[in-house]
């Protein structure tokens, strides 16, 4: 189901003035229930309550686009080893560990960041740059 931008930007507004991050979200129909999962980060790692108050502040938003009834909320974290799924999560997750699948090999390093469409990765004092579009699969560690 495509997500109203306006919408998407409220709530990467609201995130923001709360230090988190949002990596993923998604909202799906079934039989007149609307399921909204969104997975959410935070430098130095994301507690219950940063969760709770997400919950409490995005919730109103999202029953507002979607009406109140029949709305289910999942708010989560990313998990220890989540795969990247999109080109943004270079950036949010810059600073972790990761595993990336280039031709047949994985390569772990630590993730600095993403310029254009190179993702950089250091090694020790030594910094690499892989273009996203030879990146096979990436998940953190």
């Amino acid at each position: 189901m495509d997500i109203n931008p306006e919408l998407q930007d409220d709530l990467l507004l609201s995130l923001k003035g709360m230090g988190l991050s949002l990596v993923e979200l998604s909202v799906s129909r079934h039989r007149g229930n609307v399921q909204a999962s969104i997975v959410l980060y935070k430098d130095g790692g994301i507690s219950l309550d940063d969760l709770s108050a997400a919950q409490k502040t995005l919730r109103p938003r999202l029953e507002l686009e979607y009406g109140r009834e029949n709305l289910s909320l999942e708010i989560s974290s990313p998990g220890i080893s989540r795969k990247i799924k999109s080109i943004n999560e270079y950036n949010i997750f810059k600073g972790r560990n990761i595993r990336l699948l280039i031709d047949e090999e994985w390569i772990d390093g630590r993730l600095a960041g993403l310029e254009g469409q190179d993702v950089l990765v250091n090694f020790g004092d030594k910094q690499e740059r892989f273009s996203v579009n030879d990146i096979r699969k990436a998940q953190l560690q």
